[in-house]
């Protein structure tokens, strides 16, 4: 993507590029599990059961 402003840019910049790319998928992340939660009517209740849910396939 950087290379479409075939600019040269900073160590700094670079950083400061890739917190930007962190923070939006973050926030992607945190709007998808809002929808869910909401589209699912989830409570704490069901969340802390998906904490100590374990659903690993076990390996023989």
């Amino acid at each position: 993507m950087l290379k479409i402003f075939e600019r040269p840019i900073s160590n700094q910049q670079e950083e400061d590029i890739k917190q930007l790319l962190v923070d939006y998928f973050a926030r992607q992340i945190d709007i998808e599990m809002e929808r869910i939660w909401d589209e699912k009517a989830m409570t704490l209740e069901d969340l802390d059961k998906a904490l100590v849910t374990h659903k690993r396939t076990k390996y023989q």
